[in-house]
Order: structure tokens, then sequence, then C-alpha cells
């Protein structure tokens, strides 16, 4: 408990740091626009994201024990390959199907590259990337560590909604449609990733009876 209130305050002052720092920033001079612009240039943008309705993610992500964020990790990396661009025409290293896998490193690095997208394209950016991705891991860690079931929870809710708040940024960028039911591919990814996490937890609980 302690140290989920320390995890919380950390947080909360890096939130105070960026408000206060990044989040002030303005970009009312031309030439401080123009060099943003290039900064955001040379850290790389991606004219191709997944799009889902981020309702439809939440509830795909509850349903999986929130294994579908991985799926919907590799899907998002396997557009941004495709859609990537770099001044110097620089490649973006790394499949989409190991960036799934390595989903704490490459769920920040998707996080930086959706607010630069964003921000180029003038659309709302979220917290930096470092604030939700820690959000993430602390919820990942509540669901693994040996506290009351309540906190497990509060990690699973956090675990599952903090991929909604990229997908929501993402779906800024698109004046499609996003159908709410989801589709045939995304259910079967669903109900697989249902079935390890719970012959998973079975494995575990058989073990350690």
């Amino acid at each position: 408990m302690e140290r989920l209130l320390e995890m919380v305050g950390v947080l909360a002052m890096l939130y105070v740091a960026y408000a206060l720092t990044l989040g002030k920033w303005n970009y009312d001079s031309p030439t401080t626009r123009e060099k943003r612009k290039e900064e955001l240039k040379h850290a790389g943008l991606s004219s191709q994201f997944y799009f889902m309705n981020a309702g439809t993610l939440l509830v795909l992500a509850l349903a999986s024990a929130g294994t579908f964020t991985f799926y919907w990790l590799y899907k998002q990396w396997q557009c941004v390959h495709t859609g990537f661009k770099r001044a110097g025409r620089m490649t973006l290293h790394g499949n989409a199907f190991w960036r799934a896998v390595a989903g704490i490193w490459s769920f920040f690095a998707l996080g930086e590259l959706i607010n630069r997208t964003c921000e180029y394209t003038h659309k709302e950016t979220s917290w930096p990337a470092f604030l939700w991705g820690t959000v993430w891991i602390v919820g990942l860690a509540l669901i693994l560590s040996p506290a009351e079931y309540i906190w497990k929870i509060i990690g699973y809710v956090l675990f599952c909604v903090t991929p909604v708040v990229f997908q929501r940024r993402i779906n800024t960028l698109t004046r499609e449609y996003l159908p709410l039911f989801p589709r045939a591919i995304e259910l079967a990814a669903t109900l697989i990733g249902a079935i390890c996490a719970a012959a998973i937890f079975m494995l575990f609980k058989f073990y350690n009876r």
C-alpha cells in the first residue's frame, strides 16, 4: 500500500513538472512552429494506425483478462511499420510481433509516436507517454502482486483502460465511422487470450495448492 502511494505521488509530481514546462509551450512564432515541425519529423511520424472503436477495445481487453492489449499492440505496430516516416528516410527497426511481445517497452514508444503525430496534424495530444506507460505498468504490477483483491481489481482496470486513452487519440486522425461491434479476428484474439489466461491461472493454482 505504501509503495503504491509512493508511485502515485511520483506520477503526480511528473505531471506537475510536465504542466509547468512542456505543457506550457506555445508556438505563436512561425519560426518556433517550423522548428517544432522539423523536430517532430526527425523523431518520426506515422500516416497509418489501427483504427477501432475505443469502447470496443475496452470491452475486449476486460473480457480477455487484458491479453487483447498485446494483439492491439501487434496491429498498431503492423500499421505503423507501413506508414512510418522520418526525416532522412531512416527506417523503423524491429518487427510488429516482437514489439508486441516486448510490450512493456514498445507501449512507451507507441504513445510517443501517437502524440507526435497528433501534434503534427494539430490534433489534441494525451499526457506524455512515460506517464501513461507508468500507469499501465503499475496496473500490471498490482495484478501480479500479492496485494488484496481490491488492489488487483484497480490494477486490472488501469491495465485495460490505459490503451483506450491512446486509441481515443488515434481515432481523432480519421473521419471514418468506427463500428462498436468488433471484427471477427478481434473476437478470436479475445477468446484465445482469455483461454490462455485461464489456463495459466489454473496451472498456477495447481502448482501452488
